[in-house]
């Protein structure tokens, strides 16, 4: 082989290359604007999202089109515990009030500061001696640390519902949650060891 050969099969390969280089980066700017494309498209239905809204929240689509976005209902929080939507969520959701249960339980604080300081209808305070619930925990049996047979009871310590809205049962089965009581504040999923609780926001 002559070094002018070599040359040419260095030359073939390096052009090869920056030729693969080139199509893997191309074929990514696509889909990443193919998902932009996704998320402005307002007329495709939005993915469910790890959040729920505050207490007092009408149906989702009427809570979308009553809400202002003008933050009264966060201001009131004492808790600090809603909060609103940023652009990750897409612009159709941007903006409006939302709580995190799994970061930030909701304590349902006396008076419910966040239904009073809504003026446009979209938190009404719940009918007299009525629950107030803004989801439902969700265990992940795969992922419980009961349901892999390993003793945990950290979720029923924290729940703060009387009688408890999540209980345990035999070892090897994940931790059971009474739809009837549970008002999805988050304090299980927040201290799952395992993160195998999800607050299923009620929409």
């Amino acid at each position: 082989m002559s070094l002018n050969d070599n040359a040419c099969s260095r030359r073939d390969f390096f052009g090869a290359m920056l030729k693969e280089l080139a199509s893997t980066a191309g074929s990514l700017a696509t889909s990443l604007g193919d998902g932009l494309a996704l998320a402005e498209d307002r007329s495709i239905a939005p993915p469910l999202k790890p959040f729920v809204r505050p207490p007092g929240a009408v149906a989702e689509d009427k809570f979308l089109e009553l809400c202002t976005r003008c933050d009264d209902c966060a201001k009131a929080c004492p808790e600090w515990v809603v909060r609103k939507t940023g652009p990750e969520f897409g612009k159709r959701l941007e903006g409006y009030p939302i709580i995190l249960p799994a970061q930030n339980p909701c304590v349902f604080c006396t008076g419910l500061p966040c239904i009073t300081a809504c003026k446009t209808g979209a938190l009404v305070a719940p009918a007299v001696g009525a629950p107030v619930r803004i989801g439902l925990a969700v265990v992940n049996a795969a992922t419980c640390y009961m349901g892999q047979g390993q003793p945990c009871d950290y979720c029923v310590k924290e729940c703060p519902v009387k009688p408890k809205a999540i209980a345990l049962g035999a070892r090897g089965l994940p931790a059971v949650v009474n739809a009837d009581t549970c008002t999805g504040c988050g304090e299980c999923a927040q201290i799952c060891p395992a993160n195998a609780i999800t607050i299923e926001a009620m929409r």
